[in-house]
């Protein structure tokens, strides 16, 4: 969350990790739920920047992620691809967002998106009394009229969306440790308050249309009831039959979304809350054989197998990583 000191730039974190749940767990003032869909061969970036209005981070995800939860309360939050960054794909709200895109979270309310490998990208939280301040001092307009409470998608920024990412660009430093020739002072914050509002004002903002074709609505009741129910004990059988629609429909839907068959995304799903599960570990009655089992996991040797293929160690190597950590002697050499 910003810092209340109405001078200061604080940069919070700037770190690389080799897990992505070591990087999740230190994203500030988000609800997130993320499920890693392969494998990540380079490390994970994260910076955080706080001023005392504003609050910036840049992330980078060197593989494929489906993400679900909600910002910061208090806050509006604008996030766009940063500058420089590949050809990863990024589908929010059922929209697929490119380097003139930008979206706007919704107030108070939850979004999902699915991101590609080499996923860079930039998130500014603004405080709403600064965005009031600055929608009625230089619009001469409410916030509402500019910004609306529900998640918002602006697909053409325009020269506004580049004059924000030239700010962003000397504010952070980026996975390449880059020097910042930036302070995130007040002055700077209302800055770019005014210019995320003119991109929004300029770029045709608009709600996210959602769900537009069968698989698509298919997707979006699946992913609902997966993230209600538990999925150690969900099957395709159970989720087809909830659904009321056939196998197939099932996979093309998935395919098509997220790029991975439904199978393989509970699997993921069930292998990131494992991988969360041993993180969190702090002794050494944890057996992995029963969080295996909690989790949906039968066939301990295909476990390794599949956990090894996502996360790059056996699930030991993670356990005793972690144990030798909290006991602060040097973690194994081997799996």
């Amino acid at each position: 969350m910003p810092v209340s000191d109405q001078s200061r730039h604080t940069l919070l974190r700037s770190n690389v990790f080799d897990q992505f749940e070591e990087l999740s767990g230190s994203v500030i003032g988000w609800e997130l739920d993320f499920c890693q869909l392969s494998k990540s061969d380079s490390p994970f970036y994260l910076e955080q920047i706080a001023g005392s209005s504003v609050f910036v981070s840049r992330a980078y995800l060197p593989s494929s992620f489906y993400q679900r939860g909600s910002c910061a309360p208090g806050y509006r939050t604008v996030s766009i691809l940063a500058f420089g960054s590949g050809p990863s794909s990024w589908r929010w709200c059922y929209e697929n967002v490119t380097h003139d895109s930008m979206l706007v979270m919704p107030k108070g309310g939850e979004f999902e998106s699915v991101s590609g490998p080499e996923f860079d990208s930039i998130h500014i939280s603004l405080s709403i009394p600064l965005l009031e301040r600055v929608a009625e001092t230089q619009f001469g307009v409410s916030l509402r009229e500019l910004m609306p409470d529900d998640r918002c998608f602006c697909p053409q920024g325009g020269v506004h969306l580049s004059s924000l990412r030239r700010i962003l660009q000397q504010l952070t430093t980026g996975p390449q440790s880059a020097t910042a020739q930036l302070k995130l002072t007040p002055t700077l914050e209302v800055e770019m308050a005014s210019v995320v509002l003119k991109c929004l004002d300029a770029g045709r903002a608009r709600c996210p249309q959602g769900p537009r074709s069968k698989r698509m609505h298919t997707l979006a009741r699946a992913l609902d009831i997966i993230a209600a129910q538990d999925t150690a004990r969900l099957n395709i059988g159970n989720l087809v039959e909830q659904l009321g629609v056939s196998r197939r429909t099932l996979e093309n839907a998935f395919c098509d979304a997220l790029g991975i068959s439904p199978a393989a995304f509970l699997k993921a799903l069930r292998l990131q809350r494992l991988n969360r599960a041993l993180l969190s570990a702090d002794d050494e009655s944890v057996r992995i054989s029963e969080l295996a089992r909690s989790n949906g996991f039968n066939h301990l040797g295909q476990l390794a197998s599949d956990y090894r293929d996502m996360f790059g160690e056996l699930p030991s190597v993670t356990l005793s990583r972690v144990l030798s950590s909290a006991c602060g002697s040097p973690g194994p050499t081997a799996a």
